[in-house]
């Protein structure tokens, strides 16, 4: 194919899906974020859906994936690191809901594994404990992390 035929073909942003997904774990505890495992999957990424949330103007939780520059090149909404409940599932197939204090868990995130991304960065209110359920002004940054290298490793 010629130029003639795709004269801006250069201009146009790459809107191709990355062909490989990072699979992060991390691990919380006591207020700090650890990653502690990474894994780079032959799949494609799930799309992450709608807008990017700002800090400081909305709370939650989710993880921004940042170039060199540290702009935004994909978020994934996720769900509180230290959720208070979790599902039961019963032998019986009944399902219910337990509360209790957490004061560690491990997720993971599936993020794009772009060429151009530097850091990824957990966004979010609070992780300590003893503010759950108070009034957050909203979320900030809590832990940035370096892009591993490499196809899978742990603790960094």
């Amino acid at each position: 194919m010629s130029n003639i035929d795709q004269p801006d073909q250069a201009k146009r942003p790459d809107v191709r899906q990355s062909p490989k997904t990072l699979r992060l774990t991390f691990r919380v505890a006591g207020g700090a974020v650890q990653l502690i495992s990474h894994e780079r999957l032959q799949m494609i990424c799930p799309p992450s859906i709608g807008e990017a949330p700002q800090i400081p103007r909305h709370g939650g939780f989710w993880m921004e994936l940042r170039d060199e520059n540290n702009h935004v090149i994909f978020h994934r909404l996720i769900h509180s690191p230290l959720a208070g409940s979790v599902e039961v599932h019963s032998p019986d197939g009944r399902i219910r809901r337990e509360f209790g204090d957490v004061k560690e868990s491990i997720f993971e995130v599936l993020l794009p594994d772009k060429p151009d991304a530097a850091s990824v960065a957990l966004m979010g209110e609070s992780l300590d404990v003893t503010r759950a359920g108070a009034l957050q002004a909203g979320s900030t940054e809590l832990a940035r992390f370096d892009i591993p290298r490499g196809e899978r490793g742990g603790s960094q």
